[in-house]
């Protein structure tokens, strides 16, 4: 009988060895999962800061000098195309495939000239609202002769100088 209570005494202490192992384990994975939530939500507003500050901005940015409403040109854009950063540079892809976007057998430049082309093309579908939104040249319609006439005139007529504490 003694040897069963010792075998009892030995199973009892290496069982509450192995219950207070399995506490320890279980605190320390409920540990690295917030460990690994709080890295998560931080990755998550890193990579959307990244993302902001690679694609958002220089789309915003391009939007305000090609458009008299941006946020419509990049809600509009957004439907068929979007920006990937592909070695250092903004290429405008298809939103439906992921594919770059090819005209005349070249891709697609995110440049102010280049989508204008693009979008503008009787071909484009959407070509007709792009045209309604989009600023198609910077002439103000104002001929420069006038101010040169102002200045030639201001320059004909030479002030006095003057010098010393007068």
């Amino acid at each position: 009988m003694a040897e069963q209570n010792d075998e009892v005494e030995t199973l009892r202490r290496t069982n509450a060895e192995l219950v207070t192992k399995n506490t320890t384990r279980k605190q320390r994975i409920g540990e690295l999962e917030a460990t690994v939530a709080d890295l998560q939500s931080k990755l998550t507003a890193a990579s959307a800061t990244i993302h902001e500050i690679t694609i958002g901005t220089p789309l915003k940015s391009m939007a305000e000098s090609i458009s008299t409403v941006p946020e419509v040109w990049i809600e509009q854009f957004g439907k068929s195309y979007r920006l990937e950063l592909a070695n250092g540079e903004l290429t405008v892809v298809s939103a439906a495939d992921g594919k770059p976007i090819l005209k005349e057998g070249k891709t697609v430049p995110f440049e102010q000239e280049a989508l204008k082309s693009l979008l503008l093309d009787e071909k484009h579908p959407h070509s007709k609202l792009f045209n309604a939104i989009t600023i198609a040249s910077k002439a103000s319609g104002a001929s420069g002769a006038a101010s040169q006439q102002r200045l030639s005139a201001a320059a004909s007529k030479p002030s006095p100088r003057r010098f010393g504490l007068r």
